[in-house]
C-alpha cells in the first residue's frame, strides 16, 4: 500500500510541473452576477425562401467611398426622355413656315461641325457653324431646269431632268477624271427624296474643264439667270471651290432648299427609322 501512495504522490508532482507557473488565474464568478459584456452578433438573415436575397452588384465597398442612392433614387438617362425631347423638337420644327429656318434649327440640334445650305433661287452656297453662324459665302452654278425632284427622267421615256434636288444630304468624297474635276468631288448621299433606282450622280465641284469657256463667264455677272448651267450638279469657280473645300469634308451635311412653291422640306423618318428633312411633295419609292 505504501508504494502505491508513493507513486500517486510522484504522478501528481511531475503534472503540475508541467504547466507553467504563470498561469492566469480563472476569476471566481459563481456567486456573481456582474459578468463582461459580450458583444452580440448580428442576426442572420433567413434565405429560405430565396426572396430579397442581395445580389454582387448591390454590395458596396464603404471602405471605399462607394456609396449610392437606392436604385428608384438614381436619376439615369433613359431612352424615353431622349425620344420625348426629340418628338418636341421635331413637332416644334415642323410647325415652322420658313425652309432656311427649319433648317438651322434642326442643324443646332442634330450637327456637331460646319453645315451648307444651298440657295437655289440667289445661286448660292453658305457656310455655317454648328450655332448657325455664317462663315463663307459662295455663288454657284445649279441646273438649268427648275424643279426639285431627284428622279433621273420625265415618264419611262422622258428626257434626263436638269434638276438640283432639294433635301437633306450627307456629303461624300468622290475622285474621279482629276484633269477635269480637280483633285475630288462632294457628291449629294442618298436621302428619302432619292427613287432606289436613280442612276443620277449630283455632286459639287469645280467647273469642268471642257465646260470653262462656256461657264466661267457667267458668275459674278449679275444676272442669275445665267447661273443655271448645269445637269444638276452644283458648279463653284476653281478658285472659290478651294475656298469651300476648307470648311468642308466627307460626312457633313448639306441642306439644299426648295425651290416649288407648292413644295416645302418637314422632318421624317427615313429607311434607318432616324429623322431628316425630306420634301413634302416627292418622297422615295
Amino acid at each position: 500500500m505504501k508504494k502505491i501512495i508513493l507513486l500517486i504522490s510522484i504522478l501528481i508532482t511531475t503534472a503540475t510541473g508541467a504547466f507553467p507557473a504563470d498561469f492566469p488565474d480563472i476569476p471566481d464568478v459563481a456567486g456573481s452576477h456582474e459578468f463582461p459584456d459580450i458583444p452580440v452578433l448580428p442576426e442572420i438573415a433567413d434565405f429560405s425562401d430565396n426572396t430579397d436575397i442581395p445580389v454582387v452588384s448591390d454590395i458596396l465597398d464603404i471602405s471605399k467611398g462607394d456609396i449610392l442612392p437606392n436604385k428608384e433614387e438614381q436619376h439615369l438617362p433613359s431612352k424615353n426622355i431622349k425620344d420625348d425631347e426629340l418628338s418636341a423638337k421635331v413637332a416644334e420644327i415642323n410647325s415652322m413656315e420658313n425652309n432656311e429656318q427649319k433648317i438651322k434649327e434642326w442643324a443646332k440640334y442634330n450637327s456637331a461641325e460646319n453645315y451648307v445650305i444651298i440657295d437655289k433661287k440667289d445661286c448660292s452656297a453658305n457656310v455655317y457653324d454648328k450655332e448657325g453662324k455664317e462663315i463663307s459665302r459662295f455663288e454657284i452654278g445649279i441646273g438649268t431646269e427648275i424643279g426639285d425632284d431627284f428622279n433621273d427622267t420625265s415618264g419611262l421615256v422622258g428626257k434626263s431632268k436638269n434638276t438640283t434636288p432639294a433635301g437633306e444630304y450627307t456629303l461624300l468624297k468622290n475622285i474621279f477624271n482629276k484633269s477635269a474635276y480637280g483633285e475630288f468631288s462632294l457628291s449629294l448621299g442618298k436621302t428619302p427624296n432619292r427613287t432606289q433606282k436613280a442612276k443620277k450622280v449630283v455632286a459639287l465641284h469645280q467647273v469642268p474643264k471642257f465646260r470653262e469657256k462656256d461657264r466661267l463667264k457667267k458668275f459674278y455677272d449679275g444676272n442669275l439667270a445665267n447661273n443655271r448651267m448645269s445637269h444638276g450638279c452644283i458648279n463653284f469657280m476653281q478658285d472659290d471651290f478651294k475656298e469651300f473645300t476648307k470648311y468642308i469634308k466627307a460626312g457633313l451635311k448639306i441642306y439644299v432648299l426648295p425651290e416649288e412653291k407648292d413644295n416645302s422640306l418637314i422632318l421624317a423618318k427615313n429607311s434607318k427609322n432616324e429623322f431628316e428633312l425630306a420634301q413634302t411633295k416627292y418622297t422615295k419609292d
